[in-house]
């Protein structure tokens, strides 16, 4: 997400080189990316994106090309969640800390689903950032689930603390009878 005005586009996907090293390369990186439930992105150290897995595309309608700049991601978050977004992923650009944040992202039909993102830097041998791999999962489903326990905790402590008035009442009343 980043916010400069001089954006590189790229035309085709991109992995960083050292992706195919090791034991996984590059076509299996690119099929485990896109049989997983995650949105998936990689960008360059400075948060210009290089990847985006097939579910990306298939979510947000947005191809690599279309997925780049600030644009793209004032586009896709929720209104309400685009500062804070930004403010979270330019500290992790600043300071190399884990990226982590829950917010709105727009569907391709309009609509807003809530997720999870999360990114780690990868880093060199002398310790720099050489890419950013990230994750955006889908958790509506949660988010509902948690908004509907709140909601029955709320009315739960409402009716405690009503029923503990008129268990005081009550008291109150015995005493004064008691009293007579």
């Amino acid at each position: 997400m980043s916010d400069t005005n001089s954006t590189p586009v790229p035309t085709e996907v991109k992995l960083p080189a050292n992706v195919g090293e090791g034991l996984v390369g590059p076509e299996q990186f690119t099929f485990l990316a896109d049989v997983i439930p995650q949105l998936v992105w990689i960008t360059d150290p400075n948060g210009f994106h290089t990847y985006f897995n097939q579910r990306w595309t298939d979510f947000t309608g947005y191809v690599l090309a279309d997925s780049v700049g600030p644009d793209m991601w004032n586009n896709l978050l929720h209104p309400d969640d685009r500062a804070r977004a930004r403010d979270v992923w330019g500290h992790s650009l600043a300071t190399g800390d884990d990226y982590n944040i829950e917010y709105r992202f727009k569907a391709k039909d309009g609509s807003y689903r809530w997720f999870l993102g999360q990114a780690l830097p990868r880093r060199d041998e002398n310790g720099q950032i050489v890419a950013w791999f990230g994750t955006c999962t889908d958790i509506q489903e949660q988010r509902q689930m948690r908004e509907q326990l709140e909601a029955a905790y709320s009315d739960l402590e409402a009716k405690v603390m009503f029923r503990t008035l008129d268990l005081e009442r009550e008291v109150k009343q015995l005493r004064e009878a008691a009293g007579k």
